[in-house]
């Protein structure tokens, strides 16, 4: 491993730590708003234009475009967001404030509950930050990988002392 990936791993490991979201928000209902909602029964997906809004518990996505493919029993399976850019935030567990994120495209696995950041994404807990053309977001696991194309940018911030 280079020293830069090296330095990037520390700062990783003992600098960065995503926190879980609200454990009862994969449970609540999920809100869909958009200008315009095309419903394809059996293809088990549906596709919402302009100005889309989804709302479940204390999970908020904003998206020009959303596709959600879904499970026979109608959960969602897999959404595609995207927008200029895709927004999506988060409040999480132990009153540790939330999550945001930011990318042109966004893949979210509820399987793996796993958020896919693609093409200027952003990831952002409290004040430290994550940039890079790529990141993948394990909320289960409660890490992140970052790179591909370009350099990846993180911004630490200290805690302040009691």
């Amino acid at each position: 491993m280079s020293p830069p990936l090296r330095l990037l791993a520390l700062l990783l490991l003992f600098g960065w730590n995503p926190a879980n979201a609200l454990d009862d928000d994969p449970q609540q209902p999920m809100y869909i708003e958009a200008d315009d909602v095309e419903v394809r029964e059996a293809e088990g997906t549906s596709i919402y234009v302009g100005n889309v809004e989804v709302t479940q518990g204390s999970m908020r996505l904003h998206a020009d475009h959303m596709t959600v493919y879904h499970r026979e029993d109608r959960r969602p399976r897999q959404i595609i967001a995207i927008g200029t850019p895709a927004r999506f935030r988060q409040l999480l567990e132990d009153d540790q404030g939330e999550v945001r994120a930011f990318a042109r495209r966004m893949e979210f696995d509820t399987d793996r509950d796993e958020l896919v950041l693609i093409d200027e994404a952003v990831l952002i807990q409290g004040e430290d930050r994550v940039a890079s053309e790529h990141i993948v977001y394990d909320r289960a696991r409660e890490h992140f990988r970052a790179g591909g194309s370009g350099r990846v940018r993180i911004t630490i911030t200290p805690e302040e002392e009691s």
